[in-house]
């Protein structure tokens, strides 16, 4: 055992010695670029017509809405937006939900958000939502620009909030 701890001690303290070393190269060149910040989630989203996309591969502004189409709030909201959808055109909207796709379809159908240019409707696992935003209430609303998170609302929200944090 003592062998063991000796041994260990030896490693350790070659590592330290490796990593404590003067490095006089540390500045990036100037030519090189810093990645991008992405702060979206790592979810697999299925589109109503079948299409898969991965939320860590969306570029530009875009709101995630994770809804329950059952949920009276959610219906709500989703009239709210639907009145000022014009108002959200340098977005792109994503209702998500983990209800199966035919009510997110009819959802889409009975707020009159179906096939507008902005306005997408997406299923996950309620796992994927659980993981990276942790157990929520319906509506939840997520806005991002440029990769970042921008603004985040849970709960019903006032139309008025949501459209100054655009």
């Amino acid at each position: 055992m003592s062998k063991i701890i000796i041994s260990l001690l030896i490693v350790n303290v070659a590592l330290l010695s490796c990593s404590s070393k003067k490095d006089e190269n540390h500045q990036l060149p100037e030519s090189a670029e810093v990645a991008a910040v992405n702060e979206y989630p790592d979810i697999v989203l299925v589109l109503a017509d079948g299409k898969e996309i991965q939320t860590k591969s969306l570029t530009g502004n875009n709101i995630f809405i994770l809804f329950q189409p059952d949920c009276d709030h959610c219906q709500e909201e989703a009239i709210h937006i639907e009145q000022r959808l014009e108002e959200f055109k340098e977005y792109t909207l994503y209702f998500i939900s983990s209800a199966p796709m035919d009510q997110i379809r009819g959802f889409a159908q009975n707020f009159r958000l179906q096939g507008k240019s902005n306005v997408r409707f997406a299923w996950t696992t309620t796992e994927s939502v659980l993981t990276y935003y942790g157990p929520i209430p319906t509506p939840s609303i997520y806005i991002y620009s440029a990769g970042r998170l921008k603004q985040s609302f849970q709960g019903q929200t006032d139309m008025e909030n949501i459209l100054r944090a655009l």
